[in-house]
């Protein structure tokens, strides 16, 4: 199967909406004591769950027709692996020296503690790795390797039920499993079903006619998608107080509609609709946007405390600023370091 442009194009939406959601945040640290950016930005952590979605659809894609095969079993891990790592480590070792320099500057949520060699390794840690949203990444990892021992040991006409099987490992350890240990915590994680629910869309992708919708129609429910997941954050905030949906709740606020929405936009361009092109270049970019815009952000942002006033015209100049900033290092990231890096990675396969 070659390119799925719209799977691209969703990328790019993916990594805008947590860029936004950070730069909500980057106002409210360094813009002064008023802001311009409403709450409605809270909503960019949805970015995170159609990431987690899409990846597990794109597992099924990328192992059709080589399930049970070592070769192919062992090619897929390092091809995740050297998908993730290298750009990773990259970004890494840049915090690593500013964590050296001024300590003050990583992780102060957590008192500026950081576990150095888990970071690296993306291991599950009870602090976040040096580049905060490594724990995405973290989840990533272990869904991989999940996969990877289905991949090594299961028929691909089991895939399913291999598949089902771990969704309702992860349901009833819940149920049973209290602990504190990181590694178990990840586990069972409620977010590895979203990976899943990524995974059973694939395999309904290759089983059903893909044009039973018309565009009309697809459209409607992907904006109904998006429409439940706004409207349950915003129902979830009032209830609880908390910024973002945990656990359980995360599942059914966006794991859900992010299902829903990734399947529309495949069957989409099955039907010949194919999202702009501007989206689907931030969606082959996402992963290093996704890395740099939290450095470049913070790195811009300092730089604005020291001019930022109460009046927010500065706001209104400075925001797109940094957005568009954001999005600029990130391309000139993926260009630079991304590509050669997944260029000599896949020589050495």
């Amino acid at each position: 199967m070659g390119k799925l442009y719209n799977i691209q194009a969703l990328r790019g939406v993916a990594v805008l909406l947590v860029v936004l959601f950070h730069l909500k945040a980057i106002e409210k640290k360094y813009g002064g004591n008023n802001t311009i950016l409403p709450d409605f930005f809270d909503f960019g952590i949805f970015g995170v769950d159609l990431f987690f979605v899409i990846s597990g659809f794109i597992m099924v894609v990328v192992t059709k027709g080589k399930f049970q095969n070592t070769k192919q079993a062992f090619l897929f891990l390092y091809h995740r692996a050297s998908r993730i790592y290298p750009t990773y480590w990259v970004y890494s070792i840049l915090v690593l020296v500013v964590l050296i320099i001024r300590p003050s500057l990583v992780n102060n949520s957590q008192g500026n503690q950081t576990d150095i060699l888990a970071s690296f390794l993306l291991w599950p840690s009870e602090t976040l790795p040096l580049v905060m949203v490594g724990w995405t990444l973290i989840h990533e990892m272990y869904f991989y390797l999940g996969f990877f021992i289905i991949l090594l040991m299961a028929p691909e006409k089991n895939v399913l039920k291999a598949l089902t099987l771990w969704l309702f490992g992860v349901l009833l350890s819940n149920l049973i499993l209290q602990t504190h240990n990181p590694v178990i915590k990840l586990i069972i994680n409620p977010l590895t079903i979203e990976f899943i629910f990524g995974c059973f869309l694939s395999i309904l992708y290759f089983r059903i006619n893909n044009k039973i919708l018309k565009t009309g129609s697809l459209l409607l429910i992907a904006l109904m998608g998006f429409s439940v997941a706004i409207y349950g954050l915003v129902l979830y905030q009032d209830i609880t107080g908390h910024i973002d949906p945990q656990d359980w709740w995360r599942i059914l606020i966006f794991g859900v509609p992010a299902t829903l929405i990734v399947f529309c936009f495949i069957n989409l361009e099955q039907n010949g609709f194919i999202v702009h092109s501007s989206l689907i270049k931030i969606g082959d970019a996402s992963y290093s946007i996704y890395l740099s815009h939290i450095l470049t952000l913070s790195l811009m942002g300092r730089v604005w405390s020291s001019f930022s006033s109460d009046s927010v015209y500065d706001n209104f100049i400075i925001l797109p600023i940094l957005f568009f900033l954001s999005l600029a290092m990130g391309m000139m990231s993926f260009n630079i370091i991304e590509k050669p890096l997944l260029a000599f990675s896949r020589r050495i396969a």
